[in-house]
């Protein structure tokens, strides 16, 4: 299993430092190194980091003289010993699956860059980004070209919802530029990709970006300061652009690159009442770090499997476009592997019979299932799985569900559980059972 380093710059994070590092902990990859750097913190952040550190091997705590957040990445970079290097910054968090999900998107392809969608967050207002429609491998050149669409975007200027490999990093001595006040996020990732042939995109939010409204940041961002941005910025973009291209391509493209100084962000904003915009807790899968406390209660205890399936199966509907239903229900094809009817669907899935069917139409019309003979007598239509492209991420979600459940539990331990959790179901068959024909 391939490691992960994390870099976490910090300048006066205190109050919130601790939601970033708890997402982080609970990654479902378990092979990360978590790298905080305290950029000369004049609050209790550093004393904050050393305690993470203290109760958890996988965080180193670096202390550094203020020199701004660049400088803080680029002692992070120094720190890192992971295949792969991610980022996040002390405000924000991730979500849960955020790490597993690009190392694997990375290991599939291939690929030398890995970038996923993310959440917008502005106060408690949340919004799903993305600029890319569909996900896939693109080549550098054709990634390029999707960035033109929409170059001053988050989703390609920032580090924090992509993944990257530090052997290329190294190779080329890669780092931010310590000199530069704005936009040195875009500037590196131009530079990282002209050592990248391949791009893999992921069509699942792996990030949750937080600005508070009036903050110092957003108050910078002011139609000045976006200009030397981009002032800095185009010579760096024009010159990806000439190497990514032919001169004639290059030519062709001129116009657009240039372009880029007038562009505008289409996915900075979470706004209420804007269409795609939920409040925070709301949005489909929820921030892990954000949730209330566990008591541990019974009842909370049995609903604590179906939460953790019903997150999994979430992010496996927005990697394929696909909305909660028919992803539930596509799972329950697969698993029942034999014809259902509409009711045996809606009843197992916990979902409405016009929900179920619903969902199934659209499943239909995306060849995703398929109708099966009724059974004799009954008449009723039945229909079955259709989507072998997506039999092994179904199945690979299972393992997934299966490793947080079963962690630290032996192999007798969960034969017994097996066998009890047998019984129980035959217990409640048998209760449930209707009552003989007379």
């Amino acid at each position: 299993m391939e490691s992960v380093s994390i870099i976490v710059p910090v300048y006066n994070a205190e109050s919130r430092l601790g939601r970033c590092v708890d997402s982080i902990l609970k990654q479902d990859w378990p092979e990360i190194e978590v790298i905080l750097v305290d950029d000369g913190s004049r609050d209790g952040s550093l004393a904050l980091m050393e305690e993470y550190a203290r109760r958890d091997p996988r965080v180193k705590a670096v202390h550094k003289p203020n020199g701004g957040v660049s400088s803080a990445r680029n002692r992070g970079l120094e720190e890192a010993r992971g295949t792969y290097v991610q980022f996040a910054d002390a405000d924000d968090w991730l979500p849960l699956e955020s790490t597993k999900l690009l190392v694997r998107e990375m290991e599939r392809s291939g690929a030398q860059l890995a970038v996923g969608d993310f959440y917008r967050v502005v106060e408690d207002n949340v919004s799903r980004k993305g600029s890319i429609d569909r996900g896939g491998v693109l080549t550098r050149p054709e990634y390029a070209d999707e960035m033109m669409r929409s170059p001053a975007d988050l989703y390609y200027g920032v580090l924090w919802n992509k993944l990257y490999r530090r052997e290329i990093i190294a190779r080329e001595n890669l780092r931010m530029d310590e000199n530069v006040n704005f936009s040195e996020d875009m500037i590196f990732n131009l530079e990282y990709l002209l050592h990248v042939d391949t791009v893999a995109v992921l069509k699942a939010p792996v990030y949750y970006y937080h600005l508070t409204r009036g903050s110092l940041v957003e108050q910078n961002l002011n139609l000045a300061s976006v200009l030397k941005m981009k002032a800095n910025v185009i010579g760096y973009y024009s010159d990806f652009y000439k190497k990514t291209f032919d001169p004639a391509e290059y030519q062709e493209r001129l116009p657009v690159v240039y372009g880029f100084l007038l562009a505008v962000s289409r996915d900075s904003l979470a706004l209420p009442f804007a269409p795609g915009t939920k409040k925070l807790g709301t949005e489909n899968g929820g921030p892990v770090c954000c949730s209330p406390a566990l008591d541990g209660s019974p009842a909370q205890d049995a609903r604590l499997r179906l939460g953790l399936l019903d997150r999994y199966l979430d992010t496996l509907g927005k990697k394929h476009s696909l909305g909660r239903e028919e992803t539930a229900l596509l799972y329950l094809m697969k698993k029942l592997d034999a014809p259902a009817s509409v009711q045996t669907l809606a009843a197992l899935g916990g979902m409405s019979r016009m929900a179920a069917a619903a969902a199934l139409a659209r499943l239909l019309a995306a060849g995703l299932a398929e109708r099966a003979e009724p059974l004799p007598g009954e008449g009723r239509e039945r229909f079955r799985f259709a989507a072998p492209e997506l039999s092994g991420d179904l199945e690979q979600m299972e393992r997934d569900l299966d490793a947080v459940c079963c962690a630290g539990i032996s192999p007798e331990e969960l034969e017994i559980c097996r066998r009890c959790e047998e019984r129980i179901a035959q217990n409640i068959r048998t209760r449930l059972a209707p009552p003989p024909a007379e």
